[in-house]
């Protein structure tokens, strides 16, 4: 299928059937809130009681627009749009939505067995059931919550005011961590806020900020380390960094940065943390799905 995403283009690529279809679901209000997920648009299509009946992903893939829908199973052909892919594009499409030319499908992407296994039985569940169950959590979790939120296509991308307010968390906790009498516990509960400030902020649609904002993060608990000196090798410390690191990790996954830029970047970081602290993001290993053999080498040297 050629990418020319437009309401002709996509009106050609379907039998009018399935166009029908498509116009009746979005004029009898069946659609969810359209949201970004691996550079393509995601929604949830509902049934007549208004319990999420398929959850549709379309995008750009291999330069064809695609599309994967829970109505047909995994034996779909993603070329062929189903009713209700085409009412997502629709609306994605008056929306202005930005489609990415290198989106991913949600099934191509590594989903660890044991979350595949809970996510089996929970789709078992009544839709209120588990909608409580997820509510009961993200209550007392701020990460789930703003996950949720996310995905509900409730909560954006962070602004550049709440980046700045986040930055000024972490010089709070740090500074505080290391003023008047204090010891190697008040680092570690700082480090520990540290990452829980971003985590939560790592579950919102990532940005360049964000990454430059857990970066400078880094640099301030590196700078927490070398304040305890040998003392900062303790095992508690090197979970911090490496969550930390992991938070890194995860927004270069889905920002991709440029390999080149990426390890002048890490470079410069971990060059500026004071022997005898190694950064928290001098993990070479780390960093192979992002920057690939040659990267990884090229921070090594």
């Amino acid at each position: 299928m050629v990418v020319r995403i437009d309401v002709d283009a996509v009106r050609g690529a379907v039998e009018p059937a399935v166009f029908r279809e498509a116009e009746a679901l979005l004029a009898a209000g069946r659609l969810g809130r359209v949201v970004e997920v691996n550079g393509g648009a995601v929604a949830a299509v509902h049934t007549d009681g208004g319990a999420t009946a398929y959850e549709v992903w379309v995008g750009v893939v291999d330069r064809a627009f695609s599309s994967e829908c829970d109505c047909a199973g995994p034996e779909t052909d993603p070329d062929e749009l189903c009713a209700h892919a085409v009412a997502v594009t629709l609306v994605a499409l008056g929306e202005g939505f930005h489609w990415s030319p290198t989106a991913t499908p949600p099934s191509t992407v590594a989903v660890d067995p044991e979350v595949r296994r809970l996510a089996d039985v929970a789709a078992t569940l009544p839709v209120r059931r588990l909608a409580m169950l997820v509510a009961e959590h993200a209550v007392t979790d701020r990460r789930l919550e703003a996950r949720l939120l996310t995905y509900a296509g409730e909560l954006a991308a962070p602004t550049d005011a709440e980046l700045h307010e986040l930055r000024k968390t972490v010089d709070s906790l740090a500074t505080e961590a290391t003023s008047g009498r204090w010891d190697a516990y008040d680092v570690l509960k700082a480090g520990e806020q540290i990452v829980e400030e971003l985590e939560v902020v790592a579950q919102r649609p990532a940005t360049e900020e964000t990454l430059s904002t857990v970066e400078y993060a880094a640099r301030r608990f590196d700078g927490l380390l070398g304040s305890l000196g040998e003392a900062g090798d303790d095992e508690d410390f090197e979970e911090i960094g490496s969550a930390l690191r992991a938070v890194h990790v995860r927004l270069c996954l889905e920002l991709r940065p440029d390999p080149e830029t990426l390890v002048d970047r890490l470079l410069d970081i971990i060059e500026a943390a004071e022997s005898p602290v190694t950064s928290c993001l001098d993990h070479p290993t780390d960093y192979l799905p992002v920057l690939g053999p040659d990267g990884v080498a090229a921070l090594t040297d």
